[in-house]
This record gives C-alpha cells, structure tokens and sequence, in this order.
C-alpha cells in the first residue's frame, strides 16, 4: 500500500520527456508530457504516473476533482530575504520619476541595504516566513533565494543564514554580494570588489551558506570585466556562476556568463540571437524575468522566440524582490511570459518546472513528475492546463504536496 494516491484529475502534466535530457530547449520546450491517470506517492517519492497509477490502495487519497496536476514550481530567482519595502519608491515612479534616477539619489537597492543593516535577526525571520508561505500558498515548492541587500560580510552571511530557514518551501541559497557597491565604498570600489573576491565569497562557500554567487553586470553597477573577476573568484572557492545580464542595456553580461561556465544569465533583455546561440554552446540556460519587466514598465523585452528557435532553454522566475517585482506568484509570470515575451503556455510550464530546475542545478531530484523524484506537485482548480496562462489575478491552486505530504490543500 502507498502513502498516498493523487487522483481524479483532469490532465496530468508531468513536464519530463522520455530519452530526453532537461533542460527542454526549441521544439522540446513546449512539450509538457500530457498523461492521463493518476500520481502514485510512497516515501516522500513517485512510484507510478499515468494510467498505472488508477487503482492503487494507498493511505491516504487527495482528490483533484477535475483540475490538473502539475510539478510544483521552481522559481529559480528570487531575492527573498530582506526588511522592509519600498513602497515609496514605487510611489515616486508612478509620477514619472525613473528606477534608474531613484537608484542615483541613494534609492533602489540602496534603501533595502540601509533597512536590512537596521533590521534584527528576529525581522528578517519573520518577513522571510511571511513570504515563504506565500510562495507556498501560489504553487512554488522550491526556490532560489540570494543575499545582497547586506553587502558586507557580517550582513551577507546574515542573509544567507537566515536562509536557512526551516519551511516547507526548499531555499538554495546564493551569494549576490555583488549587488551593488555599497555606500561606504563609493570612493574605492575596487577594495570593495577585493571584499567579496577575497572575503565575502570564501566566508560564504567555507561555512556552506551558499551554493552559487551572482552578480548585477549593468551600467553604474558592475562592468563586465568586474563581473567576470567576482564570477570567477566565486568559482574557485567552489561556487556556481550565475549572472543578472542585459537587464537595463547592452553590457555583455550573458557573455560573461558562457566565458566563466554560468549556469544560467537571467534578465536579458538586450541579448542577440547570437548571445542565444553563444548561451546555448556554453550550457547556459536563459532565465527571464517578466514580473520584473511588467513592474518597471519597461519597452525592451527579450527576444524570446529568437531564443526559443535557437535551441537555448528558457527557464521563468519571479525575481521577487521589494523594488522592482514584489510578487511570488508564478502563476502570474507564466501569464505574463505569454502576454509580454510571446510563450505560449506549454513553454512557459516547462520554462517554470523542469528548466527552471535545472537553473538550479535540482533537475535530478524536482521539476518533473516522474518515477523516483521527489514528490512536489501542484493540484489548479482549472480543467485545463493552458487555462494557467488565461486567467490572471486569480488564485488557481487548490492543493500542494511537498515531498509526499499534503502541505496546502483548500476547497
């Protein structure tokens, strides 16, 4: 008898691909693995999927009543740990005051590394549980999570430690110390970069508080060649490169990203198909970003299908952050990778499961539903999957099941 039996659902979307490797790229990235049948459960794993699974005595039944199945999702991006908000920020934007010229006079990350320094330890545990649980309640089971609102050595490891939060939600955890210079540095910002390089990033990888590092290659932040040192001192202390690339202009950042191995650039919306093609050769998978390019309003946006047609995978994220995308909700950014970036909601699935697994490197354990995974998926209230990306501003997920467990369920 197994522990538990998901069933009575409308469509099963098990997002893997048989005989074929993740990440999903081109044709592939909009194959969602349609099954009927149910979702078998025994130790916290998979044990059958599809037609097999119907029938099967178990402990425990959740009944999707019609809706569809799906893996929880990954939401491979996300700067969840901080203090605070910046809700007068987005105030000041509203009047026409630009990200940019707020950034300039002391806003932007700025303010959240003022508030997260002032913050207690006890702060910042309880508004990263707040959010957690509500990463939870819209479907997302595991997420990445980075530092870089302390940008100093005692407050990125107090970022990274308080990742280490115990929740239902699984947190990776980078070190992002290369945000932003910070305002003690303004004058010498290359003894800050040699902090992080000889410091910040060796504390980090040493004490296991991180598996990636990343860093924001952009204009007035850090320069590609900046970038590629922070990325390739990251490396050496055993730390997976990751990028924010071409976000706000053309600075080469997901170039970066194939010369160190990155194992993903994400923004990008000032590549190239041929940074496409030069991601897709070096292995990097391509995460965007649409809650962030919908909340700055911004008129550039990826050029996704290029991507697409150029076989470099595409994983999504919220890129939750208290600036410029204050939403855990990937039911919203597939809806908005469909609207805004031209994917269609196959591709935005895939882009939101099993690529953005990969981008963390959990392809092997989460993503997909499939036989001897970890047992995370999600029940919609939908009896379509492509409804997913139809409605938006609702709340379409009825139930949630973390490792084999019932964590969310309503009627």
């Amino acid at each position: 008898m197994i522990d538990l039996l998901v069933a009575n659902a409308s469509q099963i979307l098990t997002c893997g691909r048989r005989g074929e490797a993740p990440p999903l790229a081109g044709k592939l990235q909009g194959e969602v693995g349609l099954v009927a049948g149910a979702v078998a459960i025994d130790k916290g794993r998979i044990v059958e999927v599809g037609p097999e699974a119907q029938g099967l005595a178990a402990r425990e039944t959740l009944d999707a009543l019609g809706g569809v199945l799906l893996p929880g999702f990954v939401d491979c991006h996300t700067h969840a740990v901080f203090a605070g908000n910046r809700v007068a920020e987005f105030e000041e934007r509203a009047r026409g005051v630009s990200y940019e010229e707020i950034s300039k006079r002391g806003g932007g990350i700025k303010s959240s590394v003022r508030m997260l320094r002032e913050a207690t330890d006890a702060d910042l545990a309880a508004q990263l549980k707040r959010h957690l649980d509500r990463f939870l309640d819209l479907g997302t089971t595991t997420i990445e999570a980075k530092s870089g609102y302390g940008l100093s050595l005692e407050h990125e490891l107090r970022s990274l430690r308080a990742l280490g939060i115990a929740h239902e939600v699984e947190v990776v955890r980078t070190c992002l110390a290369a945000h932003t210079i910070p305002p003690e540095f303004a004058e010498d910002r290359d003894g800050y970069i040699r902090i992080v390089c000889d410091e910040i990033l060796p504390a980090a990888a040493e004490r296991k508080l991180a598996e990636f590092c990343d860093v924001f290659c952009e204009r007035n932040v850090f320069t590609f060649a900046e970038a590629e040192k922070i990325l390739r001192a990251g490396k050496a202390c055993g730390l997976r490169p990751k990028i924010h690339a071409d976000q706000l202009s053309r600075q080469g950042g997901c170039r970066v990203a194939c010369r160190v191995g990155a194992i993903s650039a994400d923004h990008l919306e000032f590549v190239t198909k041929d940074d496409a093609v030069a991601m897709r050769e070096a292995g990097v998978i391509a995460v965007l970003l649409p809650a962030a390019n919908y909340f700055l309003d911004q008129p550039d946006r990826p050029p996704t299908r290029a991507i697409i047609m150029m076989n470099c995978p595409i994983a999504l994220a919220t890129d939750f952050n208290p600036g410029s995308a204050p939403t855990q909700s990937m039911p919203f950014v597939i809806n908005a990778a469909c609207v805004r970036f031209g994917m269609t909601v196959a591709e935005a699935i895939v882009a939101a499961t099993i690529n953005a697994a990969c981008a963390i490197g959990r392809q092997k354990e989460i993503g997909s539903l499939e036989k001897g995974k970890q047992a995370d998926l999600i029940v919609l209230d939908l009896p379509d999957y492509r409804e997913l990306g139809y409605w938006f501003g609702e709340h379409p997920v009825r139930a949630v099941v973390k490792r084999g467990r019932v964590v969310r369920s309503r009627a």
